[in-house]
């Protein structure tokens, strides 16, 4: 049997997310860090204490170690710069969400990357959770008749703490591109396009350039339509995180966020309660009953790591590339233009 080759992968930014990525690594065989590339005291104290190798560039980090691919895991208006270094030096990308700050430098980069032979994976993870890949199922197989809407909540209280960086008080870090780009991109892979969305915001819980709440209304192609309620200042039990313990910072509660409606039953999501008539029912006066779908537990971390392994080594093509994430890049930015506007935009 022939050994499987050690992938070199360096990670730039060791933020939060940035370590989120580092123990998703240390769950994958045969893939071996680098080093890290951050200029912050707090990353110097963190790599002294773990014993890992810093940098201030990638330069640098290249003339000390092997790199087959780089993390870009910095704050999103870094992306841009930070991955036209790597890619330029050769080297396939993962870049944590949103791909960049605005739709030209997605498109700088996907050309970039081209002319470079590189390959470019956007950190969208959740397209690896077997129930987002279920529930593509249950709608394309017609389990609930025709999708006719969808109606979901992001809610929760971010600590003071987390908004002390300058950075996190702007537009290109607010709830709409740190959190709700994660559920446009699952519900453009589960349903299709967006052709139009329409949305309302505020600012008056802190006072940041950021949004602290908004809602969005959603036109698919398809006809479906739906909206979203997010914010990053209210308490309540409903978020993708909290529905499905992926951020091991927070509580646990399994509550589902999104609720998606056919014409012939309703599903919860992302825990899949699906709801149906009984005794083959026909309209409201029926009874109805919830039926609980398994679904497998998975970290979807060490998997997009795999899956990153494997396009280095060009066994797979990425899950979701530049051009599909510049889509979902322009939905979230075109909510944040409409409500700025109060227009409608039509993607």
């Amino acid at each position: 049997m022939l050994e499987k080759k050690i992938i070199n992968i360096a990670v730039h930014g060791v933020g939060t997310i940035g370590k989120r990525h580092l123990m998703a690594m240390n769950e994958n065989q045969n893939v071996n860090l680098s080093g890290i590339i951050d200029i912050s005291d707090e990353a110097k104290q963190f790599c002294d204490n773990k014993n890992i190798p810093i940098y201030e560039n990638l330069i640098d980090l290249r003339k000390k170690s092997e790199i087959d691919g780089v993390i870009i895991s910095t704050p999103t208006i870094l992306h841009y710069e930070n991955t036209l270094a790597a890619l330029e030096l050769g080297l396939d990308v993962l870049i944590e969400k949103p791909i960049s700050a605005d739709v030209s430098e997605a498109r700088t980069i996907a050309k970039v990357a081209e002319e470079n032979n590189c390959k470019v994976l956007v950190g969208h993870q959740r397209r690896f959770y077997p129930l987002v890949r279920k529930a593509k199922e249950i709608v394309k197989n017609g389990k609930i008749g025709k999708i006719i809407g969808l109606s979901g909540v992001w809610a929760l209280r971010k600590d003071n703490d987390y908004f002390d960086p300058n950075w996190r008080k702007k537009i290109s870090a607010g709830p709409v591109i740190t959190n709700l780009i994660h559920d446009i991109d699952y519900l453009r892979f589960i349903f299709g396009e967006i052709e139009a969305v329409s949305a309302f915001s505020s600012n008056n819980i802190n006072n940041f350039e950021k949004e602290d709440t908004l809602s969005a209304n959603l036109k698919f192609k398809s006809g479906l339509i739906g909206n979203f309620l997010i914010t990053d200042g209210g308490t309540s039990p409903w978020s993708w995180e909290t529905g499905t313990g992926e951020n091991i910072h927070l509580p646990h509660l399994k509550e589902n966020n999104l609720r998606i409606i056919g014409t012939e039953g309703s599903l919860e999501f992302p825990n899949l309660k699906l709801w149906k008539y009984k005794n083959k029912g026909q309209n409201w006066k029926d009874e109805i009953e919830a039926i609980q779908l398994d679904s497998n537990k998975i970290d979807a971390y060490a998997l997009q790591i795999s899956h990153f392994k494997d396009v280095i080594n060009r066994e797979v093509e990425p899950i979701t590339g530049a051009l599909d994430a510049e889509l979902t890049l322009k939905v979230a930015l075109s909510i944040l233009e409409s409500s700025k506007s109060e227009k409608t935009i039509k993607i």
